[in-house]
């Protein structure tokens, strides 16, 4: 059985062999080839589905022939059939926490952790695969951080089921944050919100390694249903309007819905801002050591027209809507325009395609 976590990783680095980055999410499936040309990275073939409706329900596999289907459809007619793939779990289904432990070998950290396990995640320690890293001292001499990752067993077996039935080889699952992390600029301490279909995902970076998650109940969904219900259209217009000119919303209409609708967008971003800064500000009580200096936003829900902006003025930190795609090279008949909007999307696909050609 695959083992998911830090151990997982360490297992794969000696590996490292291609494979297409598989990004499921409850909104959409993502998929990526990338190769390295000198020093530059090359993305050879991306694709990108929705997900039928009803595959998820709270961020969880509902329907796994649903699944199937839409992914080994989304294969065939890609040129994807058949491949290695690696993939990752995120969001609420991911639990990543640093715990400091007394200084003991791994077989009795490993002892420990499990008898401590319910403390730290809402599931038993019989219902969850976990794994964890040594990141460094603690306060005193006797003590060690670690870095704790634990995921509910059904879903580990769930996504295996669905790659395997979908005809493609799973060589690795790997933590959305560090999939992302990839393609992130070389940097000490940030802050990544990954703001998926349901949830936004934050994690906190400490030298380069995960040391905190988060999952906050506002995702792209909330926006989109938002300007929908404000301006009364269906979902694919209101997308449009969600990524677009906020002139769009604001012209007189002589209703005042669209003003209401800004209003509402407005308290959303203000309510996802206070629980990223209340999740930061949590964090740096337990560990003052932690200085953040740049947040990146990415995942579809980042493409909110002005969100990092909102988001910076809030929290007072730049906040960059991350695009792994800007400074990629790619074949001439890729339509760069269309591509420019589907960067933050395919960061986690991206990222674990890129496992390979490091």
């Amino acid at each position: 059985r695959r083992m998911i976590g830090m151990g997982l990783l360490k297992k794969i680095a000696g590996r490292r062999e291609d494979a297409i980055g598989l990004d499921i999410g409850s909104g959409s499936i993502k998929m990526a080839d990338v190769a390295l040309r000198g020093d530059k990275l090359y993305l050879k073939r991306m694709a990108i589905v929705d997900v039928p409706e009803h595959t998820f329900e709270d961020g969880s596999i509902a329907d796994e022939d649903l699944l199937v289907e839409a992914l080994q459809r989304m294969a065939d007619k890609n040129g994807f059939a058949g491949s290695q793939v690696a993939t990752a779990l995120g969001g609420r289904v991911l639990f990543i926490r640093e715990v400091v432990f007394p200084r003991m070998s791994d077989k009795e950290l490993r002892e420990a952790i499990r008898w401590d396990l319910e403390k730290y995640v809402p599931f038993s320690a019989e219902q969850l695969y976990f794994d964890f890293w040594v990141v460094g001292p603690g306060a005193t001499e006797v003590e060690a951080r670690v870095l704790l990752v634990a995921v509910p067993k059904d879903e580990v077996d769930s996504l295996i089921r669905v790659v395997s039935r979908a005809g493609l080889k799973l060589v690795a699952i790997d933590i959305e944050p560090l999939a992302v992390q990839r393609t992130l600029p070389a940097m000490a301490d940030c802050m990544l919100i990954d703001s998926g279909a349901s949830v936004s995902q934050v994690t906190l970076f400490q030298k380069g390694s995960p040391v905190f998650t988060r999952n906050i109940p506002i995702g792209g969904n909330r926006f989109t249903e938002t300007v929908m219900e404000g301006m009364e259209i269906g979902r694919t217009e209101a997308e449009m309007i969600k990524q677009g000119t906020r002139a769009q919303l604001e012209e007189p209409s002589g209703a005042s819905g669209p003003e209401v609708m800004v209003g509402q967008i407005d308290r959303l971003v203000g309510e996802l801002a206070e629980e990223v800064r209340r999740t930061l500000e949590y964090y740096q009580v337990q560990n003052r050591s932690v200085n953040i200096s740049s947040v990146f936003i990415t995942g579809g829900g980042a493409k909110m027209d002005q969100l990092p902006e909102k988001l910076s003025a809030i929290l007072e930190l730049p906040v960059h809507l991350h695009d792994p795609l800007v400074g990629m090279e790619m074949p001439t008949s890729f339509n760069r325009q269309y591509l420019r909007g589907m960067g933050p999307q395919m960061a986690v696909a991206i990222g674990l395609a890129m496992r390979g050609v490091e």
